[in-house]
């Protein structure tokens, strides 16, 4: 794939400033802002529906083949895996709070618990490190969820891209399980990563605690569960189930920043949206558009193809799951070679 380079020195202007912390943007007028906005109960509802019957359908089937012959039952199991790892959208919409309608709140926030319980992540960590992620988008030593080495190189991407096919053969998933555990672990003991330290209160540490002990318990039920009743189904389709459908999803959510600049003012630079086809697009609720919705985070993703419409002529055409890949391999060579040089998806 044939990119090309900028020197880091001649995008200056585009440094990100501490002091202002002022992102560029489009300008909008207001009443598209406000029409955009608007939030739809039953849209979510919809939606959420739609993936809790494929769900149920693929763990159906796959219960189903196992009792013939558990050997052909894998494939449908990889198949729920895939629509398991979808609650991760779901999951990143309802930490934004633009799902419901406000008197819906409480559902809300209920689905929002048990969607990150099966995520095995705090409702509240996750939610201050969102928050501080869209604030802080690719600001070295502050943004928590593009926390990657200072030098990005060939190799660290092709280690990265083979965590994703541990986590698919099965082994990388159950290394991850442990990690998973032993975060919940350390959380209900007080310990701290840089985040919590930095950006926690103490009222948000207790919460934290609280949250990661219930996980912890509700996980540990469900495996006591699948040991007494001696079925593998709860093991196979909760426990370890997050970690097999992430290894999947992670292919087209973690090329969101991956090799885009870091420590800039200007979200076409350190955001990359994805090309997908539409049984994707279905599910991946609006993370495919994701430089429109960094611009425009309280706009909810039902809207997103229509604010994409608007800024289209000022975005980068994006590219499909594996192109994205083949981008962000073809930057890290380039790196390899000129640590200073930028690949920059837009014209400035």
């Amino acid at each position: 794939m044939k990119l090309d380079f900028t020197p880091r020195a001649e995008l200056a202007d585009y440094e990100w400033n501490n002091q202002t912390g002022r992102w560029r943007r489009p300008e909008l007028d207001r009443e598209t802002i406000k029409e955009l906005s608007q939030r739809s109960t039953l849209n979510g509802l919809l939606r959420i529906g739609l993936l809790v019957l494929f769900l149920a359908a693929s763990a159906a089937a796959t219960i189903a083949v196992s009792r013939i012959n558990v050997w052909l039952a894998i494939p449908l199991l990889y198949v729920y895996y895939f629509f398991y790892g979808f609650w991760v959208p779901i999951g990143h919409e309802l930490q934004h709070k633009v799902v419901f309608a406000r008197s819906a709140d409480w559902f809300s926030e209920s689905l929002y618990f048990f969607v990150q319980t099966i995520l095995w992540n705090s409702p509240r960590y996750a939610r201050i490190s969102h928050r501080l992620h869209h604030r802080y988008t690719m600001v070295r030593g502050v943004d928590p969820e593009t926390d990657w080495p200072e030098v990005f190189t060939s190799k660290w991407v092709r280690q990265f891209l083979f965590s994703f096919i541990r986590g698919i053969l099965v082994v990388g998933s159950i290394q991850e399980l442990g990690k998973a555990v032993m975060m919940q672990i350390r959380r209900i003991l007080g310990q701290r990563d840089r985040m919590m330290r930095d950006h926690c209160s103490e009222k948000d540490i207790r919460t934290i605690r609280i949250e990661s002990a219930a996980i912890l318990l509700i996980h540990l039920a469900v495996v006591a569960a699948a040991l007494y009743f001696r079925r593998w189904e709860p093991i196979a389709l909760v426990t370890i189930a997050w970690q097999m459908g992430w290894s999947i999803e992670g292919l087209w959510h973690q090329t969101e920043h991956v090799g885009r600049l870091y420590n800039v003012d200007e979200q076409r630079l350190c955001t990359r949206s994805i090309a997908v086809n539409p049984l994707v697009r279905m599910l991946y609720w609006g993370l495919d558009d994701h430089v429109d919705h960094h611009m425009f985070p309280s706009i909810p993703s039902r809207n997103l193809p229509k604010l994409h419409k608007i800024l289209k002529r000022d975005l980068a055409e994006p590219r499909g799951m594996i192109d994205c890949w083949r981008e962000m391999f073809a930057i890290a060579r380039e790196k390899d070679q000129h640590p200073d040089s930028e690949y920059v998806p837009i014209q400035v």
